[in-house]
């Protein structure tokens, strides 16, 4: 109904993005020692992205009568993306491209925390402009970097 509401307004062409791959945040790649990315949350993020394109944005575009909304791969360019780190990771104490930069120095901790006497309970790593993820959950500037990298070609294709 939303988009319908933004197309109404006369906004020409529509981006939406896929969810990504949700089985590689370190938050639930911790479980591998950050080695993996769980294959069935990412089964998740395929599925829910699959109905995302065949049952909403397909339907949209041909009761349009033309492509209006676009799909935009957060999942393809987030795993080419990882693919290309794990070849190359020059921050050396970081194991994978999965590991967060910031963490906590426990499981009781997050990136961030401080104690009640203010003491910092997290700990970062050794080059930040070297990860793809900052947290548990977020990407770093070079990890989004990295996906808009891979995502540029689609980008053009929109503008068009």
């Amino acid at each position: 109904m939303n988009l319908k509401l933004i197309l109404d307004l006369g906004v020409p062409k529509i981006a939406v993005t896929s969810m990504e791959p949700m089985g590689c945040l370190p938050q639930l790649s911790a479980v591998s020692s950050y080695e993996n990315c769980s294959e069935s949350l990412n089964s998740a993020s395929k599925f829910h992205n699959q109905l995302l394109e065949q049952e909403i944005l397909q339907n949209f575009n041909n009761e349009s009568k033309r492509p209006v909304i676009f799909t935009l791969d957060l999942y393809g360019a987030f795993m080419s993306a990882l693919m290309k780190k794990e070849n190359h990771s020059g921050n050396v104490k970081l194991k994978t491209s999965l590991q967060p930069c910031c963490a906590g120095v426990s499981k009781d901790y997050l990136c961030g925390n401080v104690d009640k006497s203010g003491k910092k309970r997290y700990i970062v790593c050794e080059n930040p402009k070297l990860s793809f993820f900052w947290d548990n959950i977020h990407p770093s500037q070079n990890g989004w970097h990295a996906v808009f990298s891979e995502l540029q070609s689609s980008l053009r294709i929109i503008r068009e």
